[in-house]
């Protein structure tokens, strides 16, 4: 979740948090989390996840609400207006905006890929990224059905609002895309808070970390680089290069999500 999404998925969400979310609750709560010696990382985990949460119950219920009305049915409005105000507290002076978003982003969830996008992407990855952009495996671009085949991966996905988007899809291994990345829009969805390892865990133990807590720490690093230099996810990822094995922060803290770390990055 980056200030510079390129999907309406994303600006739903980066809306919701800057615009609903945002005042020195955060600060409060930063302070009575000093006890846990990750203050800082569980702010950013319970800020994002209650924005991510929010962007998903949003465009769920857009499309739910799309099997009885057209999206740009004078219905759909009246039906999707009643929701988000039953269902959402926003503030009425801010609704029409909100809503604008919303919108956006259930439109976006329910487009197909245009196949010229498919086309494009496909051609790009198999001169210049042949290889999955997750776990750095070469890609099977003429078999189906094999972990290493080729797929086109949205890096915000559909369900959040994701856009079938040139600027949204990197080419990633069949494993990686169903069992790793799954339909996460970020870091924080897995349940990172389970992964406890202890103190000094020995490197088997440490490159056995099931997939999708892998890809949260690759997808967090992506999005602090993200952050960081004012670019895209895409161009993080991009920058960043596939995961590498998993090593510990600090080795005299126990080996928690937040103490773990899978990239090259500094």
């Amino acid at each position: 979740m980056i200030d510079r999404g390129v999907t309406a998925g994303e600006q739903l969400c980066n809306f919701v948090n800057h615009r609903f979310l945002a005042g020195p609750v955060w600060n409060d709560l930063g302070a009575l989390l000093d006890v846990t010696g990750r203050s800082p990382d569980l702010v950013v985990f319970f800020r994002q996840i209650s924005a991510v949460t929010l962007t998903g119950r949003i465009v769920a219920a857009g499309k739910s609400i799309s099997k009885q009305s057209l999206p740009d049915d004078p219905a759909f409005r009246k039906a999707f207006t009643e929701h988000l105000r039953d269902t959402i507290g926003i503030p009425r002076d801010a609704f029409d905006e909100f809503y604008r978003f919303s919108h956006r982003a259930v439109l976006a969830a329910l487009a197909p890929i245009p196949e010229s996008i498919r086309k494009k992407v496909y051609a790009w990855a198999t001169l210049r990224h042949p290889k999955c952009y997750i776990c750095g495996t070469p890609l099977a671009f003429e078999i189906s059905g094999q972990d290493n085949s080729y797929t086109l991966e949205h890096i915000w996905p559909r369900a959040y609002g994701g856009n079938s988007a040139e600027d949204n899809f990197l080419p990633a291994c069949a494993s990686c895309n169903n069992t790793k990345k799954k339909h996460f829009a970020t870091w924080v969805m897995p349940t990172v808070q389970s992964l406890l390892l202890g103190i000094a865990p020995g490197d088997e133990r440490l490159q056995a970390i099931e997939g999708s807590y892998k890809f949260s720490l690759h997808y967090r690093a992506a999005q602090k680089l993200a952050i960081e230099k004012r670019i895209s996810m895409k161009e993080a990822f991009l920058e960043i290069g596939p995961w590498t094995d998993v090593r510990v922060r600090n080795s005299d803290d126990v080996a928690d999500f937040f103490n773990l770390e899978n990239h090259e990055i500094q």
